[in-house]
C-alpha cells in the first residue's frame, strides 16, 4: 500500500477517534507506527512534532525510492539487452 492510500484510511478512520483531534503527536505516533519499516528507515534521521510533517516527508521518500527502483531496473535491463 502506498503513502497516499494509507493516509487516505488513515484520515477516513481517524475521524473516529477524537484524541486524535485534540493530540497531533498522537496522531503522528499511530501514523508512523504503521509505515512500511523501508520508508520509517530512510525517514529516521528527521525529527517530526505533526502528523502533516511526517506525511509530506513520507510521501517524498516513498517516491524518490520509487524513481531509485525504477532507475535500477532499467539499468538491468539494459544491461541484460546487451548481453
Amino acid at each position: 500500500m502506498s503513502v497516499l492510500e494509507y493516509a487516505s484510511m488513515f484520515m477516513r478512520h481517524s475521524h473516529f477517534i477524537p484524541t486524535f483531534i485534540v493530540d497531533k503527536k498522537l496522531k503522528k505516533n499511530h501514523f508512523e507506527a504503521c509505515l512500511n519499516p523501508n520508508l520509517k528507515e530512510k525517514m529516521s534521521v528527521h525529527q517530526y512534532i505533526f502528523y502533516e510533517d511526517m506525511y509530506d516527508t513520507a510521501v517524498n521518500v516513498e517516491r524518490a525510492m520509487k524513481g531509485k527502483n525504477e532507475y535500477y531496473n532499467e539499468q538491468r535491463r539494459s544491461k541484460r539487452k546487451e548481453d
